[in-house]
């Protein structure tokens, strides 16, 4: 049976439907709500991955269990050293320096994201460093419009209020960005059988059930 909920998601570009899948996974494993896809010249997926920061294992090459354990730096790791300049990085986050950085370093050609992150503005500037990084910084295009930000800014604020960063700046500057994401965000945190429900659910139910019940 189809549902509004697969529907949206089967409507978004395939390494977007993945990144995200990845990223609700990492939300259910308590693990920051990221995911994020390579994709080669033709569009064919060359890497999956998702943020570990709490996981005590990871994939071969992977990290996990170290606060470098981003779905962005997962990704890219899966690449062999070389140009890759043909490269996109899919995430469902705004990188931050560090991501930002591996994708330099990867020589990634492309970064697209879903949500912005008001904690990294002014990271754009980063290339101004000197003429040897303007050369290797990837060309970054998003945020996207649509509820798949909002998805990822709400359960990103959930995240945050439930390892009890409530008053924390990513919570404060989100809130202050995207307040109706922020507001569904600390609903779920506030509701811990809500939470605790949510990780029994696959991504399209849950989304049938937060961002397309008929209640909403």
């Amino acid at each position: 049976m189809t549902t509004k909920g697969n529907d949206q998601l089967l409507s978004l570009a395939r390494p977007w439907q993945l990144a995200l899948a990845e990223g609700w996974a990492a939300f259910r494993s308590a693990n920051p709500p990221v995911g994020a896809v390579v994709t080669g010249a033709a569009g064919n997926i060359l890497a999956t991955a998702r943020s570990r920061r709490h996981d005590s294992t990871a994939p071969p090459g992977q990290l996990a269990g170290t606060d470098l354990a981003h779905a962005e730096v997962n990704a890219l790791a899966q690449l062999r050293t070389g140009q890759h300049d043909h490269v996109t990085l899919w995430t469902t986050l705004q990188p931050c320096p560090l991501c930002s950085a591996a994708a330099m370093s990867t020589r990634c050609g492309q970064v697209r994201y879903l949500a912005a992150d008001p904690m990294w503005d002014g990271a754009e500037h980063l290339p101004e460093l000197n003429e040897s990084v303007a050369a290797r910084w990837p060309r970054f295009e998003g945020p996207e419009p649509g509820w798949p930000a909002f998805w990822q800014t709400a359960l990103s604020v959930a995240y945050q209020i439930g390892r009890g960063n409530a008053d924390a700046a990513t919570v404060t500057l989100r809130a202050e960005h995207a307040p109706d994401a922020a507001g569904l965000g600390r609903a779920i945190a506030a509701d811990p059988a809500l939470s605790d429900h949510l990780t029994t659910l696959d991504l399209p139910a849950a989304l049938d059930e937060l961002l397309f019940s008929p209640a909403r």
